[in-house]
């Protein structure tokens, strides 16, 4: 005997009777294959007829209550998505065994029959019509995926299998699963695999997919920095060379370069001299810059690379912007930075940084917010990369280097062939570091010899806001010839810094942190 319980639609109306339900219980299942209408999981029933679908997740073994509860639980979170098809509705399906006086729960959905996208978009368009056919149907699964994953924070199944259109040219999302949103490594990787996967994909219209996603993020996020995200994870992919390695690097280009862009440099410029000083941290602490900034040039040390936070906590934003513009220093950008260049600290500040953003914000030009804006998020050579948070963070600027994370970012270096790592971010100054034998350490001596490690992470700690019990201006010099790393500290008077601060009725913890160095 079967019992079926209707619990409800997405759109909250009734689109299916029990005796439609029931003849469709009665059709033969389908094979679930790869490159076939239907893709599922294992665990995964489906019953098919020209109009209709029902998927039965028989793997959930729950009794009636708690799959109810599954069910309704399920449901909201349909309704609070929006990226279903309106009529899908949620069944409980109870079928007894009188025989041995059992009976199986069974939670199924039913919907209308959609077109699986990776049918539609597997055979090579025909004419510009089919072409711009399918432009419209990856677009409206970027705007749906990239929509979801900015209000939400969580991420769609990236399978095309997962998506299907409609007959009026809807497309929804078939998958019942949601994940927590990854900050575009699978969306990176997602365009990876249509590059590699349709044969019919040529380089003009990976030009139009780039323009049209570039147009998604632009009005999704609002935040030029998501291009170079996605371009960087882009960058990392493997892709067969030849056809589509040209296609990847088409995409990534047209990322980069549609409009003038915060982009990373993918190779910059090699440094040539003996010396190369590491500054990160400034946090708009002239002062500190200045007495730095003086003893590179007594010492005639030209070349050097800030690593982001040229704002934020200090109150002189303007006099450290223009001091760098006056430098040869190769500057990327940092948290604060990024913040103040979008005026948005929606991301990862406490009650006190957002506080000197906003006021930061207020105090600087368009010119100068749009410098900040256009700074690179990493710079890259032969020899070292650079980045402000850490270099398995794939925003560049969040993600920490610290006790908890140094051996995973040591062997992301490893797995991606970087030796050398200049971040910030900690304002720890310091060395983590993998010697040939995988061994790791932390190093805090004053001259820090790179010969014996295979893998280092080198932060110069923070010339603005020191901490550890520190007050100098800390930052250090990279000696290219004896392959070694000196750190250094310069005290300077601090004194007229945090009447500045005082003045604008900065935080009490800002400054005090000066005067403490904790």
């Amino acid at each position: 005997m079967l019992n079926i319980e209707i619990i409800g639609a997405v759109d909250n109306l009734q689109h299916y009777g029990i005796d439609t339900i029931q003849a469709l219980l009665l059709m033969d299942s389908e094979t679930l294959m790869i490159g076939h209408d239907f893709v599922g999981r294992p665990g995964t029933r489906i019953h098919a007829s020209e109009a209709d679908v029902i998927k039965i997740r028989t793997e959930i073994n729950f009794n009636s209550d708690k799959s109810r509860r599954w069910i309704k639980q399920a449901l909201v979170k349909e309704q609070q998505l929006g990226v279903h098809h309106p009529h899908k509705t949620w069944l409980l399906i109870t079928e007894s065994h009188e025989q041995s006086n059992t009976e199986t729960i069974s939670i199924a959905s039913i919907c209308p029959r959609l077109k699986p996208l990776h049918i539609e978009l597997k055979a090579a368009p025909n004419s510009a019509a089919d072409r711009q056919q399918n432009l419209k149907l990856l677009t409206a699964v970027f705007r749906m995926y990239l929509t979801l994953a900015k209000q939400t924070n969580h991420k769609l199944d990236e399978g095309l299998s997962n998506f299907a259109v409609s007959d009026d040219g809807v497309v929804y999302y078939l998958d019942d699963e949601y994940y927590q949103w990854d900050k575009f490594i699978s969306f990176a990787m997602m365009l990876g695999v249509y590059i590699r996967n349709f044969e019919w994909l040529d380089e003009s219209f990976i030009i139009e997919l780039g323009d049209k996603l570039v147009e998604l993020l632009d009005s999704i996020f609002h935040d030029e920095h998501c291009n170079v995200i996605i371009a960087r994870q882009l960058h990392s992919l493997f892709m067969p060379q030849g056809q589509k390695e040209l296609l990847l690097d088409t995409l990534i280009q047209t990322l980069t370069q549609t409009k003038k862009r915060s982009v990373g440099a993918l190779q910059a410029a090699q440094p040539t001299g003996r010396y190369f000083a590491l500054l990160a941290d400034i946090h708009a602490n002239y002062a500190a810059l200045d007495c730095v900034l003086n003893y590179l040039d007594a010492q005639g040390i030209h070349e050097g690379i800030v690593l982001g936070d040229i704002v934020g906590y200090n109150a002189e934003p303007r006099e450290c912007i223009e001091r760098l513009q006056r430098t040869d220093l190769q500057i990327i950008k940092g948290n604060h930075d990024h913040a103040v260049g979008i005026n948005d600290t929606s991301t990862g500040f406490s009650s006190t940084a957002k506080t000197v953003i906003d006021w930061t914000v207020n105090q600087l030009s368009l010119e100068h917010r749009q410098w900040l804006k256009d700074l690179p998020a990493f710079e890259e050579t032969k020899e070292w990369f650079a980045v402000h948070g850490a270099p398995m963070d794939p925003a560049f600027f969040y993600g920490y280097v610290y006790a908890m994370t140094y051996e995973d970012n040591l062997s992301y270096m490893q797995d991606n062939n970087i030796r050398v790592c200049f971040h910030g971010h900690s304002h720890m100054a310091g060395v983590f570091a993998r010697d040939k034998k995988g061994m790791d350490y932390q190093l805090t001596e004053k001259t820090v010899s790179l010969l014996s490690y295979n893998q280092l992470l080198i932060c110069p700690g923070s010339i603005g806001q020191p901490r550890e019990g520190c007050t100098d201006a800390q930052f250090a010099i990279y000696d290219r010839e004896q392959q070694e790393v000196v750190f250094l500290g310069l005290p300077y008077d601090n004194a007229p810094v945090v009447q500045k601060m005082r003045d604008q009725n900065f935080p009490e913890t800002l400054w005090k942190r000066l005067l403490t160095g904790k």
